[in-house]
């Protein structure tokens, strides 16, 4: 037998540029460019053209593009499947009658509902869009200091209890609607 006076195999060594320096490096221009995207593009409102409103759209959110992704990616699993179960037809037949009928089951109930998540979220959206911005609530009313009289109150009278109020028709006026009078009678001989 010849041996070779060189031997081939040679470990590699990493040098300290590759092995410390460059992740760090790395890592400050992810972290860099990231906020500049952010501070310079995202936060902005979109005041875009073309594919930058695009753009500003998909960063924001305002465009959800996983219900394509899922629906490709059912269509990539179902056929992994199928490919997988005519495969093992030839060792195991009950086994890829399972792996047919059960993987296609579970990989569509798995993806359905991954779908729903998706869909209730863009439907609230579309709920919200159509309702408009809420209404501001009035301010809370603040708390007076003890011993002062409310305004509603005559200042003789005292804080106690308050008496129980009959119940109200539904169906009658409420706010400010003057009490019913009653017509006036005529005078009796």
């Amino acid at each position: 037998m010849y041996s070779y006076p060189y031997s081939y195999a040679s470990a590699y060594t990493y040098t300290p540029f590759f092995s410390i320096l460059l992740p760090v490096l790395a890592l400050i221009v992810i972290l860099a460019g990231g906020l500049a995207l952010y501070f310079l593009f995202v936060r902005k409102p979109n005041t875009f053209q073309g594919a930058a409103a695009k753009l500003h759209d998909a960063l924001t959110f305002r465009t959800f593009y996983t219900e394509k992704l899922l629906r490709a990616l059912y269509s990539i699993v179902v056929v992994g499947i199928v490919v997988y179960s005519v495969i093992l037809l030839f060792s195991n037949f009950f086994g890829a009658l399972l792996v047919f009928i059960g993987g296609n089951l579970i990989a569509r109930i798995v993806f359905e509902f991954a779908l729903l998540l998706l869909v209730l979220c863009r439907n609230t959206q579309e709920i919200n869009r159509k309702m408009g911005p809420l209404p501001e609530e009035p301010a809370a009313p603040q708390a007076d200091p003890p011993g002062t009289v409310p305004p509603s109150q005559p200042q003789g009278a005292q804080a106690g209890p308050v008496p129980p109020q009959p119940p109200q028709n539904p169906a009658a006026p409420q706010g400010n609607v003057p009490p019913r009078q009653e017509p006036p009678q005529p005078p009796q001989q």
